[in-house]
């Protein structure tokens, strides 16, 4: 067996978690799982302009939700901590005083008015903006205030291994003096980032490309303290279908959006599975444990993965059919007031019929409404199909309510058989009969299948709507007259008038 790791994410507190947060974790958690070792969670939170204090915890629910959890966090805390950055400050202090002492870094007091003058000066000459190197010989003392820089060579090459990917190599001339202490005394990313992988034993790490150009800086960090590297792999950035960067204005980023919308954390992690990795022979569906159990980083591809939330919409819908009837009643309740609100019984009765049709589980409601209805607004032009009138509209709905009221039970099958053979006597077909019925129990177009949603209903509350369309519709006529439409005349639709669709016509099942 292959030795053990030590991964992690750092993510940083300054907003919504980003899905991008998600997919990195998971191919590190994947790792530590299939390699066995530890997979610690860091709060990067150095950036104190930004940070956001509500955020750390959303990181923490929303990686719990997945299924994420990390051997060490705050949290949990462990051996190496603390794990938020911001209370390591001593740590990195001792550490850029190292690289001072030793000439691999320098401090710096040029002022803001200085260096923007300096940046728009190389702009105008068509170069590079970035530090010129005016303080880095000039020995400064450690009070006053001042930043310290890295001091990158002046010239010559870096190159480094990234396992995904041939070696890299970077020219130096192209690297700038990266800050590594603000004037604040807090420490920027680069040096904090590698600190923390150092003293905490991270042996492979894990992280968007994004990152490559910055890793011959810390290169020159791991280099200038004396500490062994660690493996990189940089792993390829989700993109939009356009290939550019996931942004929120094309996509949501926000994991909790994905949460509060209806997502399994089963399909995210799927969805995020397929993002740059073949679990193998073309193998959409698979469950955190097959996808630990395959995790290779040789497997990863360096392609650009498109986050398609189409397809994540379908793949999640494969997962809510896979779902026990028991925790989809409770995941649907947990996410959709009304259903909340209503008699778990109830809801229970009806998921089975919406099992086949969600793609996300915040559709319930809106799509189960009329169940919950006190009444159900329908237009007369709905209620009417091509061809016929109120009138015969409205005698055909008397017919089936007079079926429906002396049904011994609403069980679908009889009432199917007895629906059908009511459009065969009236000439009317099954797709009219059922649409018209449809509409006047419902009030909608499309609907789970009807027959199972009036058993759910209840016979009172069937014949009320029905009821009150054929109101709608006017009220016309008697239904034994030959002008209220009566089942064999021509107003009704019979088999032998010219509306009639005859008793040959298509068949249409209780969902059509």
């Amino acid at each position: 067996m292959s030795e053990p790791v030590v991964v992690r994410v750092a993510p940083s507190p300054t907003g919504d978690p980003h899905v991008g947060t998600a997919y990195v974790a998971l191919f590190n958690y994947a790792y530590r799982h299939n390699r066995g070792g530890r997979f610690i969670l860091r709060i990067d939170d150095t950036d104190r302009t930004r940070y956001n204090a509500d955020s750390e915890a959303l990181i923490l629910s929303e990686l719990k939700w997945l299924g994420l959890d990390a051997d060490e966090d705050p949290v949990k805390g462990g051996p190496d901590g603390p794990y938020r950055q911001s209370e390591r400050n001593e740590i990195y202090l001792r550490a850029c005083d190292e690289l001072v002492e030793k000439g691999a870094a320098y401090r710096c007091d040029c002022t803001k008015e200085r260096l923007d003058e300096v940046r728009a000066e190389q702009r105008k000459n068509k170069q590079q903006p970035r530090y010129d190197g005016h303080c880095r010989e000039r020995n400064l003392p450690a009070d006053g205030a001042h930043v310290v820089r890295l001091k990158v060579p002046r010239a010559g090459d870096i190159t480094f291994k990234d396992g995904l990917r041939d070696a890299i190599t970077i020219s130096c001339s192209t690297l700038d003096d990266q800050v590594l202490l603000k004037t604040d005394g807090h420490p920027t990313y680069h040096l904090a980032t590698v600190v923390d992988d150092h003293t905490m034993g991270v042996t492979d790490i894990l992280r968007a490309e994004e990152w490559i150009n910055s890793t011959p800086k810390h290169i020159l960090l791991y280099e200038a303290l004396g500490w062994d590297l660690p493996r990189y792999f940089h792993l390829p950035l989700l993109r939009n279908a356009d290939k550019s960067k996931i942004s929120k204005r094309k996509n949501p980023t926000s994991l909790s959006w994905y949460r509060e919308n209806g997502f399994l954390p089963e399909a995210m992690l799927n969805f995020l599975g397929l993002m740059g990795f073949s679990i193998g022979d073309d193998q959409e569906e698979f469950t955190l444990a097959e996808f630990i159990e395959a995790f290779d980083p040789n497997r990863i591809k360096t392609s650009a993965p498109i986050f398609d939330l189409t397809k994540l919409e379908w793949l999640n819908g494969v997962y809510i059919r896979k779902l026990d009837l028991e925790l989809l009643t409770d995941r649907v309740r947990e996410l959709n007031p009304a259903a909340a609100a209503a008699d778990r019984e109830l809801i229970r009765s009806i998921v089975p019929l919406m099992q086949e049709r969600m793609k996300r589980l915040t559709e319930f409601d809106e799509m189960t409404s009329f169940f919950h209805a006190d009444t159900i607004d329908v237009a007369a032009e709905d209620l009417i199909p091509k061809k016929r009138t109120d009138t015969n509209t409205a005698a055909v709905l008397r017919l089936a309510r007079e079926i429906i009221a002396h049904a011994e039970t609403l069980d679908p099958e009889t009432l199917d058989r007895d629906l059908r053979a009511l459009g065969e006597e009236s000439g009317w077909k099954p797709r009219e009969l059922f649409t018209a019925l449809r509409w006047a129990t419902t009030g909608r177009k499309v609907t789970p299948p009807l027959l199972e949603s009036l058993a759910i209903l209840g016979r009172p509350a069937v014949i009320e709507r029905i009821d009150a369309a054929i109101d709608v519709l006017g009220n016309p006529g008697n239904p034994n007259s030959d002008a209220a439409g009566g089942p064999n005349s021509d107003a009704a639709g019979g088999p032998n008038s010219d509306a009639a669709g005859g008793p040959n016509a298509d068949a249409v099942g209780g969902d059509a």
